[in-house]
């Protein structure tokens, strides 16, 4: 008669394989990681780099969004002193086109005018955001996504007083070439500063426009991280719940199979015992 423990050798083997479940169900919630290593999901962890490298690279283009909205806050604020000094300089010459007024007092007059375009040009090129010069003819791309080619090209143009022009009965004039030392010069000054004023709200609207359209972005870039996030937690992340009924499922497995294999041991003693 022989003995025969291949059942003993089958539970040894199930023993195994569920303490190898077991132990990575432990790895999985100690981590918290559905994927703690590549080997638990080749594919799983391949798709999660993708997603991780995505929402890293929409992180840094809601920072360059928001470096870009400030350049334009700054260029904005430069483009409204300049404004102000535009309609003190109107104010001047509506003051000056007054024939109640001596030649003296136009020169007074015109010195101010002097010293508000001398202003502009100052503000014009001293208005900086990170030693960019936003007034001097800015051309720039502004990074607003993850990819290549998700930018926005933003275009400021040139305010020194040269650039600053009217078109007075088919002649083009700029800042520099006003003169109100004279009544017919102060007269002319008026118009030429009229549409100087109407220039540089042009510019500012294109601002404002460059402004929304970031913001605009921003709440893409922003839903996009919340969406790519919950993603990447789908496929990346513990259900801890669903680990801690896996983990007592597979000790009690465990358990048993290891006390199936004891009995086995005592029934094979007790038959070896008998045909003692």
């Amino acid at each position: 008669m022989r003995i025969n423990n291949v059942s003993s050798l089958w539970n040894l083997s199930r023993l195994r394989d569920v303490n190898r479940s077991l132990q990575k169900v432990m790895n999985q919630l100690s981590t918290g990681k559905r994927i703690p290593a590549a080997g638990y999901d080749a594919a799983g962890i391949a798709i999660a780099n993708k997603l991780r490298a995505q929402i890293e690279g929409f992180s840094k283009a809601l920072d360059s969004i928001a470096y870009g909205q400030n350049l334009l806050n700054t260029a904005e604020g430069g483009i409204s002193s300049i404004q102000d000094n535009l309609q003190r300089m109107r104010e001047l010459a509506v003051q000056a086109a007054n024939g109640t007024l001596t030649d003296s007092e136009r020169t007074a007059l015109q010195e101010e005018f002097n010293q508000l375009r001398q202003q502009i040009r100052q503000t014009a090129q001293s208005t900086q955001y990170n030693t960019i010069n936003v007034l001097q003819g800015y051309n720039g791309e502004i990074q607003t996504g993850a990819n290549e080619g998700q930018s926005m090209e933003v275009n400021i143009p040139n305010m020194n007083p040269e650039n600053l022009t009217a078109n007075l009965n088919g002649t083009s004039v700029n800042l520099n070439d006003i003169n109100i030392s004279t009544q017919q010069g102060a007269q002319q000054a008026i118009e030429a500063i009229d549409q100087m004023i109407n220039q540089t709200s042009g510019v500012r609207s294109s601002i404002g426009a460059y402004t929304n359209r970031l913001e605009h972005a921003m709440n893409n870039v922003a839903n996009a991280i919340t969406n790519m996030t919950s993603a990447l937690s789908t496929i990346e992340d513990m259900d801890m719940a669903k680990g801690i009924m896996e983990q007592v499922r597979l000790q009690l497995l465990s358990n048993v199979t290891t006390s199936i294999m004891a009995q086995s041991r005592v029934n094979s003693a007790n038959v070896l015992n008998l045909l003692r």
